[in-house]
């Protein structure tokens, strides 16, 4: 490509929104564990993202649109009208779900997109049954990002469950750089990782980093996983080995302080920001909020948050206010939430 011909694709991208709706091709549809999926899906163009965003997509058919199918309906006078519709027959996702994304890659053909889901109801039923070659309606990019450590500062990655996903596209962006990542499941059933086959199986109360993650290992990054029942891994709590892995490794003496990164059920992250915040850690989480929009129109995914100065506004006179977790976050500082 000539310089010409990059300036001018250039001014064509910077053109472009920084949010839209696409209709997306799923490239494949992986099994990752009993119940969890890696949906890969590629398109021409997506505008510019970064780890700890996410994106909103439809699950269900790109031809249940209502708005094709609207039509007026007869309801005699004193009788039931008569009725019918694939929504009527049978349960439908008429909401959009919010994805973290677990990746995205640049190709010949355009852009690759990671999303990793789970099993759960309706509409992740519908996303697990997709094909190569299906349609998938994704609005985004949205929200905001992580910010990377310093120079020379380790990087502490903690995912939990469905949390997992945006710690790989984290890990991505700290390749090279000093990081360590910690993954817990229920069982190892749910971890939904690849396990590399070199890996030494840890003891229960062991919490040592090791190469035993693909995802993380081919960026240098060592990781810990725990399961709740001890079938593979710490047993125990993800952040029962984050605590053991704090104490052992970094001391408040250290000049440079580790930055602990989190995403997962609301529970574990609360408890990873204490327990950074016990230590004096900078902490950014991923909340994880329902939503119906994504764009701060619903406002169905408040989150309380801590004011820097209770004489302004909004809620004068109060230490806290609400946030949008869409909008304002998802990535809020850990010191910043009130559970």
């Amino acid at each position: 490509m000539t310089r010409a011909s990059r300036s001018a694709r250039a001014a064509a991208d910077s053109a472009r929104p920084a949010r839209d709706q696409f209709d997306c091709k799923v490239l494949s549809n992986t099994p990752l564990c009993r119940e969890h999926f890696r949906l890969v899906l590629g398109l021409p163009w997506f505008p510019p993202t970064e780890p700890g965003q996410f994106v909103q997509v439809s699950c269900r058919g790109m031809n249940d649109d209502e708005t094709e199918r609207a039509a007026e309906v007869e309801w005699p006078s004193g009788r039931l009208p008569r009725l019918a519709g694939e929504e009527l027959e049978a349960p439908q996702a008429f909401l959009r779900r919010p994805f973290s994304l677990a990746g995205r890659r640049g190709t010949d053909r355009g852009v690759e997109l990671d999303l990793i889901h789970r099993v759960v109801g309706v509409g992740t039923d519908w996303l697990a049954r997709l094909a190569p070659g299906d349609t998938v309606g994704v609005l985004g990019p949205l929200g905001n990002r992580f910010i990377l450590p310093p120079q020379g500062a380790t990087a502490i990655l903690v995912g939990g469950g469905v949390g997992i996903p945006p710690m790989l596209y984290l890990a991505e962006k700290l390749a090279g750089r000093s990081a360590v990542a910690f993954s817990g499941a229920l069982s190892k059933d749910l971890v939904p990782l690849t396990l590399t086959a070199d890996a030494v199986r840890p003891s229960a109360d062991d919490a040592e980093p090791r190469m035993a993650v693909a995802e993380f290992s081919r960026y240098g990054i060592p990781s810990v996983v725990t399961t709740d029942d001890g079938t593979y891994g710490f047993r125990g709590y993800v952040t029962q080995a984050l605590e053991a892995y704090l104490d052992r490794r970094h001391s408040r003496s250290t000049s440079l302080r580790p930055v602990v990164y989190t995403c997962g059920p609301e529970p574990m992250m609360k408890r990873v920001a204490e327990i950074a915040a016990v230590r004096g850690l900078e902490c950014q989480v991923a909340v994880e909020r329902a939503m119906a929009c994504g764009m701060g129109t619903c406002q169905s995914c408040c989150i309380r948050v801590r004011k820097p100065d209770p004489a302004r506004p909004p809620l004068v006179g109060r230490d806290w206010c609400y946030r949008l977790a869409c909008t304002d976050g998802p990535v809020f500082r850990g010191m910043d939430l009130l559970w």
